[in-house]
Formats: structure tokens, sequence, C-alpha cells
């Protein structure tokens, strides 16, 4: 549809002819409609290596997807979408399968879901900005769990935070992930996974030294593990306010979280 505005300028789109505003001109920009015709993306042999692209892009979607998955529990104390640049680092692991065709490459999160470790949720306040003393995790991945070592934490000299609340809590979350492997024409997977396994500290007060401790997850289906799989390990720290003497309730917006470890 075309609009006139009024200055008496023509603007949208009229027949195959489109007019508009370009940002930091006061000219009106008319160009014909172009572009390559869905027919031509799905069979021409000039769009082929569109076609490989679009396809991989498809299986690195689906790993970040599963990644977020296992972040669930700790996603909302993020302060951005990080699936954009979740997909970035998916790309960089399918770009590590030299042996899989162009538009057929894997994703191996078995081998290379290392490269995933440290990563933040958060811009502003990332998780080490907050928490400045080294938390430790070791993984066991025969026997399937996790052992996170939370340390001793005294606020103002390994404890800096930068918002105005009373108490705070960490979550801890615990899952797998799997090899995304093109198959049958397409990277989607039947395959079951069981869901991540999640902890909560109890409300810690602020201004209260926090005594160092640790803390275990397991899934509970043995060997659940396998030579195609990796476990995520996540870790976030939740901000609360107190709405009663027993109740404390979250404070939006108000917190941080990365991926811990890769086992």
């Amino acid at each position: 549809m075309a609009i006139i505005t009024n200055d008496h300028h023509l603007t949208g789109t009229m027949g195959n002819i489109t007019a508009y505003k370009m940002r930091g001109s006061d000219k009106i920009i008319v160009r014909r409609k172009g572009g390559a015709s869905k027919e031509q993306m799905k069979h021409s042999p000039a769009f082929e290596r569109t076609r490989e692209n679009n396809t991989e892009f498809g299986g690195c979607s689906n790993a970040g997807k599963v990644i977020r998955q296992v972040l669930f529990s700790v996603k909302h104390l993020a302060d951005y979408n990080f699936s954009s640049t979740l997909n970035k680092l998916m790309k960089n692991i399918q770009l590590l399968d030299t042996v899989g065709e162009r538009g057929k490459r894997s994703i191996l999160l078995s081998r290379y879901a290392y490269l995933l470790e440290g990563f933040q949720l958060n811009k502003t306040n990332p998780f080490d900005s907050v928490i400045r003393h080294p938390v430790t995790c070791s993984i066991e991945r025969k026997k399937g769990w996790a052992t996170i070592a939370l340390p001793e934490l005294v606020r103002g000299i390994n404890f800096m935070v930068p918002w105005k609340c009373a108490f705070f809590r960490f979550i801890i979350t615990m899952g797998l992930v799997r090899d995304i492997v093109y198959k049958e024409g397409s990277y989607s997977s039947s395959e079951q996974i069981p869901p991540p396994e999640t902890m909560f500290t109890d409300w810690q007060p602020l201004k209260q030294t926090f005594a160092a401790q640790n803390i275990s997850l397991q899934f509970n289906v043995p060997g659940v593990v396998g030579d195609t799989r990796a476990i995520i390990v996540g870790i976030g720290i939740e901000m609360g306010d107190p709405i009663t003497n027993l109740v404390i309730e979250r404070v939006k917006y108000a917190g941080s979280a990365k991926i811990l470890a890769i086992g």
C-alpha cells in the first residue's frame, strides 16, 4: 500500500514499485521489486549454495534450541536475547566437521561443546563480575553427576552486587545435549533426552557472609550420557525481596547467569 505524506511525497508500494525514505537522507528512494522466486530458490542450480547455507543454518538453530532447553531455569536472568550469539557459536562448531559434505555438516556437541564453557547470558552485569571468586565444577560422565563448589562470599570483597535487593540465591541446572546430525533430509531428531536436573539454594541475606558449600546433581537414569551426548552445567544468581516474614519474591531483571562447565 502506498501513502502520500503531508509534504505530498509518495511512500510505500504500488504494483512492483516501492518508494521509501532512507535514514540520513531527506530524499525518496524508488526501486523496482526484484529477487528470486520461491521456485528458483528451491530448484535453480544458481541457488544451490544458498540452499546449503539455509539447511545448515537450520541445524545450528536446532542445536541452539537444545542448549536453551538445558538453560531454561536460568535464561530468565539474561539481559539480552542470546539466541543469535549461541547460533553463531553453533556455526563455529559446525565448521569443525571436516567429514560431512557442505549442506549436511553436523554439530558435534559431544566433541566440541567445551567451546561453550563460560558463555555469559548477560552483557551489563556478567556472572563473573558479580561473583569474583571462582565457582568450580567436577563432572563424572559415566555416573551422570556433577558437583559444584560454591565459595564463601563476602559482599564488597568477592561479591559485587549492583542491584538493590535484600536476598539472593543460586540456581544450578544440569542437562544433556546431543549431536545434531543431518539425516533423512533434515536436522530434526526424535531422540528423547531426559529433562535437566535443577537445584535452588535457600534464599540468603545479602548482608551476611555466604558460607561455602558443595551441591551435587545427578541424572535419574543411569548410563544416559552416551558417546554422542555432552553434559552442560549452568549457574545463575537470582535476587529477591521479602513480601512477608516468610515469603521472598524474585526481583525481575536482577541477576545473571552463565554456562559453568561442560563434560
